[in-house]
C-alpha cells in the first residue's frame, strides 16, 4: 500500500494545537556558543535530583506503564538481538554501515539546516554527503570529519523549537519511547519528507523490511553498555530517562551535542528510531 501523506495532516495539526496550548513549559532556544568537543558528560545523582520542568509530566501512570512494557520489549527481543549483531559483525563492520546509515539521513538535516536558516551548517551537511558518498565509498567510510567537516544533526522538532513552538508534556510512545507533542509532530514531518521513505514504498517488503531491522540493531547495539550503566546507577531508571531525554533535547535544539556521541536518550539523531524506552 503506497503512503499518503494526506493521511498524517489530521494527525500533524491536532499535535501542533496540544503543544501550543502549553507554552509554559517549553524547550527554549538559546542559541549558546558552544565548542562542538565539549564532553557532555552526565552525572546520574545529579538529574535524578532536578525538579524544573525537565519533569513536566501531567500523565506519569500511564507513561510509567508504558516504559514498563517498552521495557520488557527491549529486554526481551531488542538486547539480545543487539548483542547478537555486536558478537556477529566486527567493530569495523559496525562503523561502516552506522556511517553508511548516517549518510542516509543527509535530506532530513539539510532540510532542516535550511529551514533554520543556518546556510553554514547546511554547507557543511552538503559537503559531508558529496565527500562521503564518493570518496567514502558511498558513505560506509566518513572521509569528511577528518577533512575537517564535522557531522552533526537536525530534525523538524529541533525546527520547530527553533521558531518558537512549545515542546508540550512528556509522552513515552509505545515503542518509540520518550517523546513529547512537539517531537512526534517533527518525527512524522521528518518520515513523510525524507525520499526515502517514497523509495522504500516502492520496493518489495524484503527490502523494507532490511533496512528498518538494520537501523534498529544499530540504534540498539550502540546502546548497550550506555543503558546497562545508567539503569545500574539509577535509583528510578523511568526519572533518569526522562530527565535525560528532556536535557539531551534542550543540547540538541541548541546545537549543543557532540555529533559522533551515541546517541544515549534521543536514538533518533534523525533517524529518531527511540525503540528501547
Amino acid at each position: 500500500m503506497k503512503l499518503k501523506i494526506r493521511s498524517y495532516l489530521p494527525i500533524l495539526f491536532a499535535l501542533i494545537f496540544i503543544f501550543s496550548m502549553n507554552d509554559s513549559h517549553a524547550d527554549s532556544f538559546v542559541d549558546p556558543e558552544k565548542d562542538i568537543d565539549t564532553n557532555y558528560a552526565v552525572n546520574i545523582d545529579e538529574v535524578d535530583s532536578q525538579n524544573s520542568t525537565n519533569g513536566y509530566d501531567p500523565i506519569e501512570t500511564t507513561n510509567r506503564k508504558i516504559f514498563a512494557f517498552n521495557d520488557g520489549l527491549d529486554k526481551g527481543i531488542l538486547k539480545p538481538l543487539a548483542k547478537g549483531y555486536r558478537a556477529i559483525v566486527p567493530s569495523q563492520g559496525r562503523t561502516a554501515i552506522r556511517n553508511f546509515l548516517h549518510n542516509l539521513e543527509t535530506p532530513t538535516v539539510l532540510i532542516n539546516d535550511l529551514l533554520q536558516g543556518n546556510s553554514d551548517r547546511a554547507g557543511i551537511t552538503l559537503k559531508r554527503f558529496m565527500i562521503n558518498s564518493t570518496a567514502g565509498f558511498f558513505g560506509f567510510g566518513d572521509p569528511a570529519s577528518d577533512l575537517g567537516y564535522a557531522r552533526h544533526t537536525e530534525d523538524f522538532a529541533q525546527t520547530l523549537a527553533v521558531y518558537g513552538v512549545p515542546d508540550g508534556p512528556y509522552i513515552v510512545s509505545p515503542f518509540f519511547g520518550p517523546s513529547t507533542p512537539r517531537h512526534i509532530a517533527g518525527r512524522i514531518v521528518d518520515f513523510a519528507a525524507h525520499p526515502l521513505t517514497w523509495y522504500l514504498q516502492e520496493q518489495d517488503s524484503e527490502a523494507r523490511y532490511t533496512y528498518g531491522i538494520t537501523e534498529t540493531l544499530v540504534a540498539r547495539e550502540e546502546l548497550l553498555d550506555i543503558l546497562d550503566e545508567t539503569e545500574a546507577n539509577s535509583t528510578d531508571y523511568y526519572v533518569t530517562i526522562r530527565n535525560l531525554y528532556r536535557q539531551r533535547r534542550i543540547d540538541e535544539i541548541n546545537n549543543g551535542v557532540p555529533s559522533d556521541e551515541a546517541s544515549e536518550y534521543s536514538i533518533d539523531t534523525a533517524r529518531d528510531l527511540n525503540l528501547v524506552f
